[in-house]
């Protein structure tokens, strides 16, 4: 007969999380941190600030639609399917979402981790030193991802000018939010300004879409009920197919 798992307490979870190589539940998270201060503390350490705080299921689901991507655009084992992450820090989303990878789908997906190096976060897992420019034009990724990309900055352009990009995805808080620029990444105009026009992800031949079972799964810095949807999100924006194509 099977032995059941002892549930961990909120002390034991928060004392697991000082190892890299844990990835807690949702649950867990919940359980560890019951109040919202208690969250805000602990993402806010001087020494290692925590953006959004990824767990099983988010990742779970994440590497699931990924996976699906692999036919679409056209890879396999032959031609695997690259990833690229952009402003990825410390490396853990990159290392944990390969290992998921791995498991569903072996050989058929390669995630790269890459990072300007300009917030000095000490790497705990593999991170290649590269400026966003330099990360798209070594690895020719089929898909970008950026988690919480930092607040007025935007390197979606950059993303978009590269031919071989066919879709990027933005993890964080989304137009109003703490991540991106609101027109530049999210074609939001809170001013209202009509002379702006098309949003630039639109102009450029991107539609937008948020992935809505996953956003259900995220908890970030900025939550205050963890039992509620989190301010994070997660949005794909993809290449449109061109009329030939069709």
């Amino acid at each position: 007969m099977k032995k059941e798992s002892r549930i961990l307490s909120g002390a034991e979870i928060r004392e697991n999380l000082e190892d890299p190589n844990y990835l807690p539940s949702r649950k867990e998270i919940i359980t560890a941190f019951p109040g919202r201060n208690d969250l805000w503390e602990y993402c806010t350490k001087e020494e290692d600030q925590v953006f959004e705080f990824f767990n099983e299921e988010h990742l779970e689901a994440l590497a699931d639609y990924f996976i699906e991507r692999i036919k679409e655009c056209g890879k396999g084992e032959d031609d695997p399917l690259i990833i690229l992450e952009m402003g990825a820090g410390n490396g853990k989303l990159s290392h944990f979402l390969q290992q998921k990878l791995e498991k569903k789908a072996p050989g058929q997906i390669k995630v790269v981790a890459t990072d300007s190096g300009s917030w000095k976060i000490e790497n705990v897992f593999p991170v290649e030193k590269l400026s966003c420019d330099e990360a798209l034009e070594t690895h020719k990724p089929d898909i970008v991802v950026f988690s919480w990309m930092p607040n007025g900055a935007d390197y979606t352009e950059e993303m978009r000018e590269c031919p071989t990009v066919k879709e990027y995805v933005l993890i964080g808080e989304t137009g109003g939010g703490c991540c991106g620029n609101e027109w530049e990444t999210w074609g939001c105009d809170y001013d209202y300004d009509e002379d702006k026009g098309i949003p630039p992800f639109e102009k450029d031949g991107f539609e937008i879409e948020s992935l809505e079972d996953l956003h259900k799964l995220q908890i970030c810095r900025t939550d205050y009920n963890l039992r509620d949807l989190s301010h994070s999100n997660t949005v794909s924006f993809k290449r449109k197919k061109s009329e030939s194509a069709d």
